[in-house]
């Protein structure tokens, strides 16, 4: 069985409070990037974070954020994470569980919509979608 997904945030960064350890703090929200770069595309972002509060998870499982160009078909792999083990063992169904990927040197090969997606236990459980544009396109 699949963890629920409740929020799946794209993001420059995640950190948590060490003050307050369960207040996460989110920096910088993405729905889309603009790229400043002359020519714009191909363009290597240095980073992307996705946070994940998932719920409803029952013991092991395999994780992975997968990142797909999807303005052609069949939509093209761009790239992904590692998988991950996810362990929801000793948390209530009912808890929110905080998970962070930090994807590094991000190839986005040309400008279009782009899917960032969740996947576990191989299946695809969630999905965000990203635009990618030139800045002569408009504001982000």
């Amino acid at each position: 069985m699949s963890p629920v997904v409740r929020y799946m945030l794209l993001c420059d960064d995640v950190h948590k409070d060490p003050k307050k350890p369960s207040c996460t703090h989110i920096d910088c929200l993405m729905g889309n990037i603009v790229s400043l770069e002359d020519p714009p595309f191909p363009l290597l972002r240095e980073k992307v974070c996705i946070y994940l509060a998932l719920t409803e998870g029952h013991g092991r499982g395999v994780a992975q954020i997968r990142v797909a160009y999807v303005d052609s078909e069949p939509e093209q792999l761009l790239f992904g994470s590692p998988e991950h083990d996810l362990d929801f063992t000793g948390h209530s169904p009912l808890e929110l569980l905080g998970v962070v990927f930090r994807l590094k040197d991000c190839p986005f090969p040309q400008a279009g919509r782009s899917s960032v997606q969740f996947w576990y236990n191989h299946q695809k459980v969630e999905e965000c979608p990203l635009r990618l544009k030139a800045s002569k396109e408009g504001n982000a």
